[in-house]
């Protein structure tokens, strides 16, 4: 162990904590809108559902609720959790289940079961960063895809498979974090394809699938690869956090029964289990038979916000920002023009403290975290008077970029600053 480190391994010491959570930090400041953090709306948040079974949950308080649970998870949570992805098409039993301490569980123990340490692990070109931050840890080599409006660009996967023959691959097919992609039925039929013939292991991500606006996506990798017998090994999560509450961090695993074995070795030694007021509160919720309806209210409020943020950045960044209006999920993915500089991730933050408006740049969702022509906006968390003043905020603050060289912006802040 390198002395430098102190008694922490190298890959900790010298790792670098998530960007937009250090920009997170920044968004309770006065004044301050932050378009950064992939939060939901507070105000679409269930609390009349949540409370009720919350004290449906602990007016009910025996030994079993307060006791060790099983590492699977609770039987009733499995078993509605199971119903609703056979009710979406994507068949699921119970016992094929394992509830997670939210999906970036899943993503971590995944990491560990799956990757042996300088191993690869085929990412997207802009990811999560947490997922990199996890296979990071887990000693894989990071192998980049390159990524287009319609996800991971798999005409030019065979090559990279070919070449650097990684044992994993980790894709968000569903209004992708940060692009807000959508991967079209006849990418995934190939990818599955290519997965089968070149034995590769498919991490399939679905946090945003169920939060479509217009039109439900294709099917997902794991239920097309049922379809077909099941040649291809694909590990599917979802969570419950984007459509429930993140407080109660909770999500699900689908895999096959070799990988689910050891991921269930693994969480047993991370956390033994999740916590299990937590799971009976969520399964007392499924059992209400609400979440259609509640899905509803959020597809058509997120669909609202979308909407709003879309026609305010045309309005008052339109010659400056190139984007798709977002079709799901809680994000915009903006090019900036050619000629706006290209600034580090700290010097957004700086922007960001300068005109009062966070955003987070691709750097923060690249493997190099080298500085990106991109912005990720989210439209999930800011009310709608938000969303327009923010969105005016960042045209003028791009406004002002045109007229300044990187080193001009940093300067000037500095000095306005001191």
């Amino acid at each position: 162990m390198s002395a430098e480190c102190g008694p922490v391994r190298p890959l900790y010491a010298q790792a670098s904590g998530s960007p937009i959570r250090a920009m997170l930090a920044l968004a309770g400041q006065e004044d301050m809108i932050s378009l950064a953090g992939g939060h939901p709306d507070p105000a679409l948040l269930p609390a009349d559902w949540l409370r009720e079974a919350l004290q449906d949950v602990t007016g009910k308080l025996q030994g079993r609720s307060l006791q060790y649970g099983a590492t699977e998870g609770l039987v009733e949570l499995r078993e509605a959790s199971a119903a609703l992805l056979t009710q979406r098409g994507l068949a699921a039993k119970a016992s094929e289940l394992l509830i997670t301490t939210g999906s970036q569980q899943a993503i971590d123990l995944l990491a560990r079961v799956l990757i042996e340490p300088g191993e690869g692990i085929a990412v997207e070109s802009f990811n999560y960063p947490a997922a990199l931050q996890a296979f990071r840890f887990s000693g894989a080599r990071l192998i980049e895809v390159p990524t287009d409006a319609q996800g991971m660009d798999v005409d030019r996967l065979e090559a990279i498979l070919l070449a650097e023959r990684p044992r994993v691959l980790y894709v968000v097919p569903n209004f992708a974090n940060p692009t807000g992609a959508v991967m079209p039925l006849a990418r995934r039929l190939r990818l599955l394809e290519l997965a089968t013939q070149y034995g590769v292991t498919l991490i399939e991500d679905d946090p945003y699938g169920e939060l479509w606006f217009g039109q439900a996506p294709p099917p997902p990798l794991a239920q097309l690869n049922q379809q077909a017998g099941s040649p291809a090994q694909v590990a599917y999560m979802t969570s419950y956090s984007k459509v429930v509450a993140p407080a109660l961090r909770l999500g699900v695993l689908l895999a096959p029964a070799d990988i689910l074995r050891a991921v269930v070795l693994a969480k047993q030694a991370a956390d033994v289990h999740s916590g299990s007021l937590e799971q009976l509160t969520l399964a007392t919720m499924l059992s209400s038979n609400r979440l259609t309806s509640h899905l509803d209210a959020l597809r058509k409020a997120y669909a609202a916000k979308g909407a709003t943020l879309a026609d305010a950045l045309r309005t008052n960044a339109g010659s400056l920002l190139e984007f798709d209006a977002p079709q799901g999920g809680m994000f915009v993915w903006a090019r900036l023009r050619a000629d706006l500089p290209l600034l580090p991730t700290q010097d957004w933050v700086d922007f960001g403290l300068r005109h009062k408006v966070l955003v987070v740049p691709g750097a923060a969702f690249s493997i190099s975290n080298a500085a990106q022509p991109w912005l990720r906006l989210s439209f999930a968390n800011p009310s709608q008077a938000a969303l327009q003043q923010g969105a005016e905020r960042l045209g003028r603050g791009l406004q002002g970029l045109t007229t300044h060289t990187a080193s001009d912006f940093r300067t000037t802040h500095e000095r306005t600053s001191t």
